[in-house]
């Protein structure tokens, strides 16, 4: 095939370049209606929702934590530690898998949980051991199907420092 008298390839590339530009463009994806009063913020709008935890306040039967110290004080995530597991009750019982260590980062004058799953009630409960709002609980889902070690991560700050008592 030569340039000047060969089959015209790229005259049909470029055809079937339009036809997909075009189909992507005039017909929308399946599971979507007709366009009437789509606006890109009810879009937005509907995306943040399907993928905030869900407010329902249900009682897990096992909560894993990971207590991380972010404050100067010595052994302060092994006393929060202690104090989580002592609180284990008959409807829920609360797991450590990892030992106690410190934060990547210091200091944490705010004491912050993470959630590491959807539904954020196993967070909550660890708040209301330790004395927190639910306005310190953050929402943090592995993406993909990485697999969850934990369901809360505590990052001890310094407003609960002092207040966890040092029982052995």
């Amino acid at each position: 095939m030569t340039a000047g008298g060969g089959f015209p390839w790229r005259w049909i590339i470029a055809g079937l370049a339009v036809a997909v530009i075009a189909t992507t463009v005039l017909i929308p994806p399946p599971g979507t209606a007709p366009e009437e009063e789509s606006t890109v913020d009810t879009i937005e709008t509907d995306f943040v929702e399907e993928n905030e935890p869900t407010g329902e306040v249900c009682v897990p039967d096992s909560i894993r934590v990971l207590v991380l110290n972010g404050t100067s004080i010595d052994g302060l995530a092994s006393r929060t530690q202690r104090q989580l597991l002592r609180s284990s009750s008959d409807s829920t019982v609360i797991l450590t898998p990892l030992d106690p260590s410190d934060t990547d980062l210091k200091p944490y004058e705010e004491t912050i949980l993470i959630s590491h799953l959807a539904d954020i009630s196993a967070a909550r409960v660890i708040a209301d051991i330790l004395g927190r709002p639910e306005d310190c609980i953050v929402w943090e889902v592995p993406a993909g199907n990485a697999p969850i070690t934990v369901d809360v991560t505590v990052c001890i700050g310094y407003d609960i420092g002092e207040m966890i008592p040092d029982i052995e």
